[in-house]
């Protein structure tokens, strides 16, 4: 199995391209932030590990992990979202691994999408990254309406992630998302085709 990574900026659709190119290339999917939920469910590892971090307050009535009560904790305290983080990103990991370990003999591609490619060092389980490339002012824009940020939120995210010279040395192909959904298709047969003529 070809293990393709998909990262960019927050607000550059990276999912929207994750599930487009899967649909085009009959691939598998692993999208780090549904996984996040995944390693949070009731009684495993990170359940265990979050519990005990931040108390049974968190907890719902019939046991499960919160999360509106979580992300009132670690909303506006920098160290208790460290603290989850240092939790759920190694367990998203993890779990990736091993779900490419037991599928690395057979045929066909993996789109392993996050935003958080690098620093975590997901790039190391790709046999190649993508930069999903989209202007920060459109970025912006599509945070604004569909997520109900504000400016201050979106530049205070933004200004945490990698730029993008960097995204773009650290990744072999660029694929745009700033346009309309044919315009996404097209470029993403443009980069298949690319990618199955060099394997």
């Amino acid at each position: 199995m070809y293990v393709i990574g998909l990262t960019g900026g927050v607000g550059s659709g990276k999912t929207v391209v994750a599930h487009k190119f899967a649909e085009l290339a009959k691939a598998d999917m692993l999208i780090a932030d549904e996984l996040g939920h995944l390693v949070m469910e009731k009684d495993t590892k990170g359940y265990h590990k979050i519990v005990e971090a931040f108390g049974e307050e968190i907890l719902d009535e019939q046991g499960a992990i919160s999360r509106e009560r979580l992300s009132a904790i670690v909303f506006s305290n920098h160290e208790a979202l460290k603290r989850l983080n240092e939790i759920i990103h190694p367990a998203v990991k993890e779990y990736m691994r091993e779900y490419i370990a037991q599928r690395k003999d057979k045929e066909g591609y993996l789109i392993l999408e996050t935003a958080i490619m690098f620093e975590s060092g997901c790039d190391a389980l790709c046999d190649e990254v993508w930069y999903v490339y989209v202007p920060v002012e459109l970025r912006m824009e599509r945070l604004k309406k569909n997520r109900g940020y504000s400016e201050e939120k979106c530049r205070s995210i933004m200004n945490k992630q990698l730029l993008e010279e960097e995204f773009r040395r650290r990744c072999k192909h660029e694929v745009r998302n700033d346009g309309s959904m044919e315009a996404l298709e097209q470029e993403l047969r443009s980069v298949f085709a690319t990618l199955q003529k060099g394997k």
